[in-house]
């Protein structure tokens, strides 16, 4: 399927606002349909949704101040591309949120609540598609500190996630951390139904460390694939 294909499919029947459109080329970028450092044409985007120029820069600078577009005065708008550095700092600070988010969400969790997590570790353990499988990863860690009730808090957390998501589905797609992940999940689980605070402070602590080496591991092996890629690319000769 192509990109404008893809596009069109997620937008649906939603009107083409900048909001709409800043939804769907979010999407794209997160679950790898756009590479990090490639293009955003306004020209193509805009033909994608049927507006002119004007929704589709809104949109741009949207995901600009949620870093994953950057606007250069030349070349126009690129997918941001996330170096490991700053990927352990953005997971390090994650860690830190979530962890005072789950503090504040726990007096308010219920049976119904956990059990909601048991089902979607479930799915996730039978899940094939890895477009899935991270959705469902993100809904179990939004779920576990939902009831904390502190929107900014929330929306702090959400923007960090919407950093490196793109990069986790990556490695999910490329190494065991998926297996790795769900067995940490099954312990928070476990730990969050006795309602033990320290254990689960000390249990996402370790998951959200785990993932931070990982994923540092990974992006600089990724970046040196990158590298050696471009490097066998033949020059282009001067006119």
């Amino acid at each position: 399927m192509s990109l404008a294909s893809t596009a069109t499919a997620l937008r649906g029947t939603r009107t083409s606002t900048p909001e709409v459109i800043a939804d769907v080329i979010r999407t794209l970028i997160l679950r790898g349909h756009i590479d990090d450092g490639e293009p955003l044409r306004q020209d193509t985007i805009a033909k994608w949704f049927g507006v002119s120029h004007i929704p589709v820069r809104e949109s741009l600078r949207q995901l600009t101040a949620e870093g994953l577009v950057q606007l250069h005065s030349k070349r126009g708008a690129t997918v941001a591309p996330l170096r490991p550095d700053e990927a352990e700092e953005i997971l390090e600070i994650r860690l830190t949120l979530e962890i005072k988010a789950v503090s504040l969400a726990m007096p308010h969790w219920t049976d119904a609540m956990l059990d909601e997590l048991e089902t979607l570790l479930t799915e996730a353990e039978a899940c094939q598609s890895i477009d899935r499988w991270s959705d469902i990863n993100r809904h179990f860690h939004e779920r576990l500190y939902q009831a904390c009730a502190r929107p900014r808090l929330l929306n702090l957390i959400a923007g960090l996630n919407a950093n490196v998501e793109r990069y986790i589905r990556l490695l999910v797609s490329q190494s065991d951390y998926r297996l790795q992940a769900q067995r940490e999940h099954r312990a928070i689980l476990a730990s969050a139904r006795v309602r033990n605070t320290a254990s689960l402070a000390a249990l996402v602590e370790h998951h959200a460390l785990e993932t931070a080496v990982q994923l540092r591991q990974f992006l600089l092996l990724h970046q040196e694939n990158k590298l050696r890629v471009e490097k066998k690319k033949p020059l282009r000769k001067s006119a």
